[in-house]
């Protein structure tokens, strides 16, 4: 990744150590549950199990399946934000990581194929609710009703996740992803570091610069050394080209 930027249309150039992006999964990550699939096995009826089976025989994308299956809930807003609450338990070190990445001018954000409808309450809940997010956008009209859009507004049916880690990668973001699903592992192989669990550290474990995290306290601790050894590596390749 290049640490340089050149002077367009007006914009300020830079040189050296340039922070980044830190993308948060939600479910089995922030939280320890999967709460989405918590609330269709709860309320999502008899035809839900069917749409599960062709995620998994990969008839349908994650995003496609997501949105079917809601529709087939039957429950308020206020019920499935109070089963969201009630099953939801927080991996511990949010805030520090958070605090982290304010002080060493990281942007962080969530990026997770979970809904609005359940991530924002909980992220009240935790006090942690200006952490910007990229997720599903629910709402009842007749039924309830999920869009997925990417960094452009456009509405999409596939690869959520990874449309947000090009973009950021575009932008010339050095990029951190936090995960341990199955739609982790396209985006992570684009990042130039991973914190996994669970199947994305089965698929990548081994690989350069992929660690494994039991809490956030874990992912502050190698950024901290790492950013060490990123800024060493920025002045040795700036140092002649001021």
């Amino acid at each position: 990744m290049s640490t340089s930027a050149s002077v367009v249309e007006g914009a300020v150039g830079y040189r050296g150590f340039v922070p980044g992006t830190i993308c948060i999964d939600f479910d089995d990550t922030i939280v320890t549950r999967d709460i989405a699939g918590q609330i269709l096995e709860r309320f999502a009826g008899a035809g839900w199990p069917e749409l599960r089976d062709r995620r998994r025989a990969g008839e349908l994308t994650l995003e496609q399946y997501s949105a079917a299956a809601l529709d087939l809930v039957e429950a308020t807003e206020e019920q499935l934000v109070a089963f969201a609450l009630e099953a939801a338990e927080p991996r511990p070190g949010l805030p520090e990581l958070l605090d982290w990445a304010h002080w060493n001018g990281w942007h962080a954000a969530i990026v997770s194929n979970g809904w609005d409808l359940y991530i924002d309450p909980i992220l009240r809940r935790m006090g942690v609710d200006q952490l910007a997010r990229h997720c599903g956008r629910a709402r009842f009209v007749y039924r309830w009703q999920l869009r997925y859009l990417s960094p452009r507004g456009i509405e999409v049916n596939d690869a959520f996740k990874l449309g947000y880690a090009a973009e950021f990668k575009a932008l010339g973001d050095r990029l951190v992803w936090v995960g341990d699903g199955p739609s982790d592992i396209a985006p992570a192989q684009a990042s130039d570091m991973v914190f996994a669990r669970d199947t994305l550290w089965e698929t990548m474990r081994g690989g350069e610069h992929v660690h494994a995290f039991e809490d956030f306290g874990d992912v502050v601790a190698v950024l901290e050394r790492e950013q060490s050894e990123w800024r060493k590596s920025s002045s040795s390749t700036t140092a002649g080209g001021a």
